[in-house]
């Protein structure tokens, strides 16, 4: 399985508009891998491209690292820098299945996001728990506790077991806990190092996360200005074992 990490930044991506912190001074004036655009991840799964979050960068996202194939698209919540780039795509010229919550899907197609996206696209309604079975691979969906509903994403393919966290909080429900317990990958989003609200998880709680967990691997994204840049966390995360921070166009095999 090969993971591609479109966008790493969170809601406002690095450099943030019209901020003069250090990070994005620094951000600005190195580029490289300070520079973040908003999260968006490809899984290359068999015989099928899934896109994760679909953020308003999506269409710079995939052009710049040459992306022309997407099967699925599936979104974690309602958040603009989730979902806002959604509407890119009433101009892709290949069919995709659109995977969601329903309520989800509902609010979207009230808010007229998804009113030229329907002509190619097709919903495929998530549930919680219920498994989505592809050929060669199947889907998790599962609930986190986060400011609205949310829904990370556990990946089954041949003896791997992938988990994408999404927007949590540091407490899982005890559902999550015993579907992440041993994954060979957890992808975790951390805006902030050590700080942040309840509906977010930082960088020091996911550590913590790997080790109670037992998971055989980390990568950190979704991360915002008030984190530290990225060489700053590099430096941070080398003290852990197989814990790695996500640069935009980032890939990994699993």
């Amino acid at each position: 399985m090969r993971i591609h990490f479109l966008g790493t930044g969170a809601a406002e991506g690095i450099p943030a508009i019209n901020c003069q912190c250090n990070h994005c001074v620094r951000a600005r004036a190195e580029g490289g891998k300070l520079v973040r655009r908003r999260s968006a991840i490809l899984f290359s799964l068999p015989g099928y491209e899934l896109l994760v979050d679909t953020p308003p960068d999506i269409k710079t996202l995939l052009r710049l690292n040459g992306v022309q194939a997407i099967d699925g698209i599936f979104l974690t919540h309602e958040h603009y820098d989730h979902v806002s780039g959604l509407a890119e795509f009433a101009y892709w010229e290949r069919k995709v299945d659109l995977l969601m919550e329903g309520n989800l899907y509902d609010r979207l197609q009230q808010q007229g996001v998804t009113a030229r996206v329907q002509e190619i696209a097709f919903h495929l309604a998530c549930r919680p728990g219920v498994a989505l079975r592809f050929d060669g691979f199947f889907l998790v969906p599962f609930a986190v506790r986060h400011t609205v509903p949310c829904f990370g994403l556990a990946i089954y393919a041949g003896d791997r077991k992938i988990i994408f966290a999404a927007d949590t909080s540091a407490e899982l429900t005890h559902y999550a806990r015993r579907l992440t317990q041993g994954a060979d990958l957890l992808i975790v989003n951390t805006p902030f190092f050590d700080q942040g609200g309840n509906d977010h998880l930082n960088v020091v709680g996911a550590i913590q996360w790997k080790e109670t967990l037992d998971v055989k691997g980390m990568v950190l994204t979704h991360i915002n200005h008030h984190n530290l840049p990225h060489d700053d966390l590099e430096r941070y995360v080398s003290r852990f074992e197989n814990v790695q921070v996500a640069y935009d166009g980032l890939t990994i095999e699993v």
